[in-house]
């Protein structure tokens, strides 16, 4: 006969017992992985005046002389004035002769911002907060609007254009105002011209920690670890680099094989007869694959000149066209896939080993989390329940019959209202796993992809896999235009504060906080070119622990193939494949400059921001 008497000890034992009893074998204490990502928001442009722990140095805008502490210019303000250019060939051209500096910044715009009371995008037009702006360089953006209460503009952020703009290395740093300028998102993006761009000089504008701005980064980076050498995986914006997070590679053409996609999607950034630098075939309603391999592509000899110049490779397959620009997943959020045509700008289900399939394969736990995949995820929300629930509640009974019972009344409102709503919420181009093939078709590995209801669930009742991806809702996610650092912020705190109140969890676990990539914005650290690819621009990282260095700020070379390092290392599983970025070994120093390293190409596992 059972002793049915056990049970409750038996339970009461199981749950004071570690999670960490219970979970996969690691090469170090870390048994809980959670690599949170926002978006587009550059390292200087948060932490460019971060004053760090006396014994500690950073690489930023005020270390550097370029700003004072109070945000205004510094000694060194030269080093990062803006100047304007002009392109003299028929071709793409990283390094176009300058003219002379900018004599002030174009005034920014409100490109991208919502209207509060549509919540649909706003004209490019110029934003009145900032006319009096009369800098040619950084400016402080909060000496214009508020840090949180200010929605600022979206720049520019394509692959084309950020090459152009860092000329691949970021040893100059005075083209960033002038690509914006003259090629904006590109000519096939809806209202850019070559005469009207609708970008201005917001790309420049940094916060100022000093003087109060992002409070909670500034006491996530003092009482944990910040890196001031983490890069964006490739040149360019979200899709491909969310992409990268989950494969170490860039997705690809391979409609039934490696083929030829439809002509008016295939980039072509050269100069357009009569502009100077407006791209012939870009932007968000046209081109977007290269064909890198072939250097008679438009753009292809510009930057296979400079990584020749360092002897690197392209890792082009032939005949390959790579996607470096975003373009919608091959399937929606049910699994239903998306046809491929001319003018569906949809790009095919891949089969690049993920780093899902491979945890899955090591019996490693294992969920992506997106924001607005959970139906709670938008009822839940605040702008549901106060405003678009109502607002529809108030509308559907004109709708339908006279008489409907005001149940079905509530059921219809709320299916309205959570359909608009997952449209603003859910980033469907930073749920990469939703792009493969393999995942999405199989059953077990498709359920893994879950919303953050489903997080905050795991996190209390002790579930969390292993090895968690999270990214926020769109509104929360720091990206210019629809949201701003300080609603990250919000949704940080959130979540380390769930997590820090299961002790057993906080314990064992180590939080990434990072973003898919700078938007666009300035940044002045060094660039190192691995591939055609990238890397890009400088993001931020901060690695919150018990195991994390205190205070510290570490220099070693990274980008996003070190978040699947640190995952190959810590649960002891290989490398994604033979061409992902993971197998690049870590860096060696150089004397001479910690921030770049000896052994380049190289990028480090993380493990250095730790104290095992």
């Amino acid at each position: 006969m059972k002793n049915f008497a056990l049970r409750p000890l038996a339970a009461a034992v199981l749950a004071a017992t570690s999670l960490s009893a219970f979970a996969a074998p690691t090469t170090t204490p870390i048994k809980h992985l959670i690599v949170v990502i926002g978006e587009n928001v550059s390292f200087d442009t948060l932490f460019g005046t971060y004053i760090p722990a006396q014994g500690q140095s950073v690489f930023n805008l005020l270390s550097q002389g370029i700003v004072k502490a109070d945000g205004t210019p510094g000694a060194n303000y030269a080093k990062a004035v803006q100047s304007q250019a002009i392109n003299n060939t028929a071709f793409y051209n990283l390094n176009p002769d300058r003219i002379g500096a900018y004599p002030k910044l174009p005034q920014p715009t409100l490109i991208g911002t919502l209207n509060p009371d549509t919540l649909l995008s706003q004209a490019p037009s110029p934003d009145p907060a900032f006319a009096s702006l009369n800098l040619n360089g950084p400016f402080q953006i909060t000496q214009f609007v508020p840090f949180n209460s200010a929605e600022t503009g979206d720049p520019v952020h394509r692959f084309f254009q950020m090459w152009q703009q860092t000329g691949g290395t970021n040893e100059k740093l005075d083209l960033f105002t002038w690509v914006a300028m003259t090629v904006g998102k590109g000519g096939e993006t809806a209202g850019v011209t070559s005469t009207n761009t609708g970008q201005g000089g917001e790309l420049m504008g940094f916060y100022n920690m000093n003087q109060g701005d992002a409070p909670y980064f500034k006491q996530l980076a003092s009482n944990f670890a910040l890196s001031d050498n983490y890069h964006q995986f490739i040149m360019g914006g979200t899709g491909a680099n969310f992409f990268s997070i989950a494969t170490g590679d860039v997705a690809i053409y391979n409609n039934n094989g490696l083929t030829v996609p439809p002509l008016n999607q295939i980039e072509d950034p050269n100069p357009q007869l009569g502009t100077n630098n407006f791209y012939n075939h870009d932007g968000y309603s046209g081109g977007s694959y290269v064909k890198c391999s072939d250097l008679t592509q438009p753009g292809v000899a510009a930057i296979t000149a400079i990584l020749n110049k360092g002897n690197r490779k392209s890792h082009c397959e032939p005949g390959a066209y790579y996607l470096v620009n975003n373009y919608t997943p091959p399937y929606d959020i049910h699994g239903n896939t998306n046809p491929l045509t001319d003018t569906n700008y949809v790009y095919p289900p891949q089969t690049r080993p993920t780093i899902g399939e491979a945890l899955s394969k090591a019996n490693i736990g294992w969920k992506w989390y997106t924001g607005g995949r959970d139906e709670a995820d938008i009822t839940s929300d605040v702008l549901y329940q106060q405003i678009v629930y109502p607002a529809l509640l108030a509308i559907v009974p004109s709708l339908l019959p006279a008489g409907t019972s005001t149940a079905v009344i509530e059921a219809t409102a709320k299916q309205y209202a959570v359909a608009a709503l997952q449209l603003a919420f859910y980033n469907n181009i930073g749920d990469p796993l939703n792009a493969s093939a393999n995942v999405v078709n199989t059953p077990v590995l498709k359920a893994n992809l879950q919303g953050l209801a489903s997080l905050y669930n795991d996190v209390s009742n002790g579930s969390l896999p292993e090895v968690s991806f999270v990214v926020p809702k769109n509104l929360d996610s720091g990206h210019p235009g629809y949201s701003m650092p300080g609603k990250y912020e919000s949704f940080l705190a959130d979540l380390i504060g769930k997590v820090q109140a299961n002790p057993g969890l906080w314990a064992d676990t180590a939080i990434l906080i990072t973003t898919d990539e700078g938007g666009g914005s300035f940044d002045t650290g060094y660039i190192q070119n691995l591939d055609f690819f990238g890397d890009g621009p400088r993001i931020p990282m901060l690695v919150v622990s018990p195991y994390a260095k205190k205070g510290y700020v570490d220099h070693v070379y990274h980008d996003h193939a070190s978040i699947l390092k640190f995952i190959e290392k810590n649960w002891s599983i290989p490398a994604l494949s033979a061409r992902s970025r993971d197998n690049l070994p870590n860096p060696t120093l150089n004397p001479a400059s910690p921030y770049r390293p000896a052994n380049q190409p190289a990028v480090g596992d993380l493990t250095s921001l730790f104290q095992f």
